[in-house]
């Protein structure tokens, strides 16, 4: 092919046309393509989930397992250790 036919043939609108009819059908399969594995790991988390959410219903759900019966208290006053308390008195003064 000569150069002058080659530049012809790209810029022939036919071809501008085919190729922009590829690129279309490539870009419609690679999302069809997504799609699908979206839908595929979807379906494998929720088949992974079932045997955890069974064991949790088996056990009355996660308080019980877990030995939280209900709320917790919460701390208001700091505990220290005589070492903790003396060493930072003497990082003080």
């Amino acid at each position: 092919m000569t150069p002058q036919k080659a530049h012809y043939v790209t810029l022939s609108p036919r071809l501008k046309i085919a190729l922009n009819a590829m690129i279309q059908s490539r870009q419609n399969e690679l999302q069809s393509k997504a799609i699908k594995q979206d839908r595929w790991n979807n379906r494998l988390l929720k088949a992974d989930k079932q045997p955890e959410m069974a064991f949790l219903e088996e056990r009355k759900g996660p308080g019980k397992f877990s030995r939280k019966y209900g709320l917790q208290p919460t701390q208001t006053e700091l505990v220290w250790t005589l070492e903790n308390a003396l060493g930072l008195l003497a990082r003080t003064q």
